[in-house]
């Protein structure tokens, strides 16, 4: 069989298959309401060398852990995602959003909590909200928005304290809302499940947001939405409970740099997560 043979094949099979077809581990109890799952996924659609890298899904529950946000508008310095976590005593933490790279490292999207109001222009082209902290205990503790399929979404951001908006990755009805693209990189995203657990994700596999979204829809994860929050190196996610602690950096853009990111860089604005 010939050597140009085997590669079509593999080829094939690479392109052909789920974006994520393989998985290494069950969910993981890491403490009461906190589990975690990892995801092997190919670094690259169609990478005839075949690498995998992870994808790693936090899911939460609500009704044990606070959210809130970190934010160097509030404490005056960028941290890295484990500097943010032992400065704000949280057990979790991700990116809150992008930003801009300007002296107040604001969020491009509309993003508040009950300490700091670090973005009060809604985007216009973000569609996904994720609503915390409410100002009324007998609301959820959580609210997924849908821009464009909630027409009430407006009253239920002016009934939470929290807000962050960011990109949607897939809609309400799990549909991928992004093109095909060969630009890749690793990816952070924030997510809520049907029975309303939050859930960050962190991809360090170098995947384009049409990929992406397509994992989040292929996986056994039950999402009715995500939104995107931060893309190569600057991706990033920290867990450390109850003896468990988890590091999870961002690769840069393929076409980029050839070389291999392993630390954290300082981010401007992160969501984390205390226990109750």
């Amino acid at each position: 069989m010939s050597a140009f043979f085997l590669r079509a094949v593999f080829t094939c099979l690479v392109l052909c298959a789920p974006v994520a077809s393989l998985y290494a581990e069950e969910w993981r109890l890491l403490a009461p309401g906190l589990e975690l799952r990892e995801f092997l996924i190919p670094d690259q659609v169609g990478d005839l060398e075949g690498r995998q890298s992870g994808m790693a899904v936090l899911r939460i529950d609500s009704d044990r852990f606070d959210v809130a946000l970190g934010s160097a508008l509030g404490t005056g310095r960028m941290r890295s995602m484990q500097e943010w976590a032992r400065h704000s005593g949280f057990v979790a933490v991700i990116n809150a959003g992008m930003f801009r790279a300007d002296d107040r490292m604001r969020s491009t999207g509309y993003m508040r909590d009950a300490a700091v109001m670090i973005n009060s222009f809604i985007h216009p082209n973000y569609g996904a909200f994720l609503a915390f902290q409410p100002r009324d205990p007998s609301l959820p503790a959580l609210r997924w928005v849908d821009r464009k399929s909630d027409p009430d979404w407006q009253a239920v951001l002016a009934d939470y304290d929290g807000i962050i908006q960011n990109y949607r990755l897939i809609s309400r009805e799990r549909e991928n809302l992004w093109e095909p693209s060969d630009r890749r990189h690793s990816g952070a995203a924030i997510a809520m499940d049907r029975d309303g657990r939050l859930l960050f994700i962190h991809c360090r596999a170098r995947l384009s947001l049409h990929e992406f979204a397509q994992a989040l829809i292929d996986l056994p994860l039950d999402l009715i939405g995500a939104m995107y929050v931060e893309g190569g190196a600057d991706a990033a996610m920290y867990v450390d409970v109850d003896g468990f602690v988890g590091r999870f950096v961002g690769e840069y853009r393929s076409d980029f740099f050839q070389g291999s990111n392993m630390n954290f860089w300082p981010a401007p604005n992160v969501l984390g997560i205390r226990p109750k």
